[in-house]
């Protein structure tokens, strides 16, 4: 990021207020929870009913990972930020309480541009779990980056294949994000953004989740996915007032498991110096790769779409192939282009 953008980015998070004390939220109901929207900005009447539209339609895809939200309520800043072409051109977590997620949004974009745009399904997810810290960073992108894609699949905007396209790519970038081949995951997460090490961390993380989906479907027979202990974890565990580490939340779903399948891999995972072997775990998932294709030989794996009826979409249409869309072209420092 250029000094000029820093220093507009940082006017423009200064610049947020009132303070959240003195917010007034509005209440949208979604997926039988709450989402407290913080409006951050000049907004028209058929803007925020866009975006209300759009946050409706991207909660209840977030809630098709085990039955609900992830947390309730989740407060939902949305900050103005014209001009961009991009309908989400950044995005972050707000871990202070209610904890929730911050958009800065381009209200002039069509409602399936906001739809399509992965952002939002990657930053929701985060709040499955609670903030690892910086050390284990990659824990929680990593579970980010395994649902984003996945979400969007089961809420039929993107096909079991191109679901699996756009993870076996994550991991192809994270093979060649290798600059850093002298750190560990665990030495390279706190240094993540001065390394630019985004996609090792990111997609690192989303393997070590994809080998702890495999196995507790085997320990279990086929009868419990990661979406089980992620729903049991939420049940138990997300809202005791504790400070978690990643080990941590991995012993606590261990214990969820009845078997020790995420402590030994976390250690295994942190001491890596680049991402591990993933063909394997494709292949055991059920997927071929061609040629640079993934190839979808066994379907199921990611569980059975249920499309989502969007509404007022005005003929929505798959922006799956769009790099706008995916995040690739967007505007330099947001933390969420990255996957």
């Amino acid at each position: 990021m250029t000094t000029w953008q820093n220093a507009i980015l940082t006017a423009l998070l200064l610049a947020q207020v009132p303070a959240l004390g003195d917010a007034h939220f509005e209440e949208l109901e979604v997926a039988d929870g709450v989402m407290l929207l913080d409006w951050r900005g000049e907004f028209s009447s058929p803007q925020r009913a866009r975006l209300r539209s759009w946050l409706t339609t991207v909660g209840e895809a977030v809630a098709l990972l085990h039955g609900q939200l992830p947390r309730t309520p989740i407060r939902i800043e949305l900050t103005f930020y014209d001009g961009s072409g991009i309908a989400v051109p950044f995005g972050r977590i707000r871990r202070s309480e209610p904890q929730g997620v911050e958009f800065f949004v381009d209200p002039s974009q069509p409602l399936d541009a906001f739809v399509t745009n992965w952002t939002a399904y990657h930053e929701l997810s985060h709040l499955f779990i609670p903030y690892p810290g910086r050390a284990d960073v990659w824990f929680s992108e990593g579970l980010a980056s395994y649902y984003q894609n996945i979400l969007q699949y089961r809420s039929g905007l993107l096909s079991e294949q191109q679901a699996w396209q756009k993870l076996y790519d994550g991991f192809e970038r994270g093979r060649n994000d290798n600059d850093a081949s002298e750190l560990t995951l665990a030495q390279l997460s706190p240094r993540m953004r001065e390394e630019g090490a985004f996609m090792r961390v990111y997609w690192t993380g989303a393997l070590y989740y994809l080998e702890s989906d495999l196995a507790i479907r085997e320990i279990s027979g086929g009868n419990r996915t990661l979406d089980a202990i992620l729903r049991d974890f939420g049940a138990c565990c997300l809202e005791r007032r504790r400070r978690w580490t990643g080990r941590e939340i991995a012993a606590e779903f261990d214990r969820l498991a009845g078997a020790a399948v995420f402590v030994p891999r976390f250690e295994r995972f942190a001491n890596t110096t680049a991402i591990p072997a993933f063909l394997p775990s494709l292949a055991a998932a059920g997927v071929e790769v061609q040629g640079g294709r993934a190839v979808v030989a066994e379907p199921g794996f990611l569980g059975e779409p249920e499309p989502l009826v969007i509404p007022d979409a005005g003929g929505l249409r798959n922006h799956s192939g769009d790099e706008l869309s995916y995040g690739s072209a967007k505007w330099p420092g947001n933390a969420t282009q990255y996957p």
